[in-house]
């Protein structure tokens, strides 16, 4: 989808939290449920993201500071597995051009979850993240089962571009 000229620009970051090694099956990425008290896509799924705001130094900076916010989840519980190539959309229905940065951290690190295993419960897993106002509920899932969830503009084409070269995804939906 090609940008439209006349539409005002927006420069976000997208980020997929995930669990277990990329090659194994029990790899699992994180998507979160929109709230009601958010400006777009209440109730949609979509990754831990925001803009990029004049304070951040670049998407990095910014995907650290939004993940934080939105999560709890400090910098030293993460690594980055990949940032993928930006991409441009368009989304008519709120009248904006979006430059995303998709970005793919995997949760390490911290003490608390040194007994999380590749095969956490959905439980265990939920459990890492403290949500707060934008979003009310946090899953971990394969990435193949993102189709199946009602999504932001262009999520799947957002994980992709964040897991290329590492897995391959299905963008689509079924």
């Amino acid at each position: 989808m090609a940008t439209i000229p006349t539409l005002p620009q927006r420069s976000v970051v997208s980020s997929f939290l995930c669990t277990g090694d990329p090659a194994s099956p029990s790899f699992r990425v994180s998507i979160f449920k929109r709230s009601e008290k958010v400006h777009h896509y209440k109730g949609l799924w979509a990754a831990c993201s925001g803009s990029i705001d004049a304070s951040d130094s670049d998407p990095h900076a910014a995907a650290l500071r939004e993940i934080s916010e939105e999560t709890s989840l400090p910098a030293t519980s993460l690594q980055l597995l990949k940032a993928g190539e930006s991409f441009e959309i368009s989304d008519e229905d709120i009248s904006t051009n979006w430059t995303i940065y998709p970005f793919v951290w995997k949760i390490v690190g911290e003490p608390h979850l040194q007994g999380l295993k590749n095969q956490a419960s959905d439980e265990e897993l939920q459990g890492l993240v403290k949500l707060d106002w934008e979003h009310t509920e946090v899953r971990f899932i394969k990435p193949d089962e993102m189709k199946s969830y009602q999504t932001v503009t262009d999520l799947g084409r957002s994980l992709s571009a964040a897991l290329d070269g590492i897995i391959a995804v299905s963008e689509g939906k079924e």
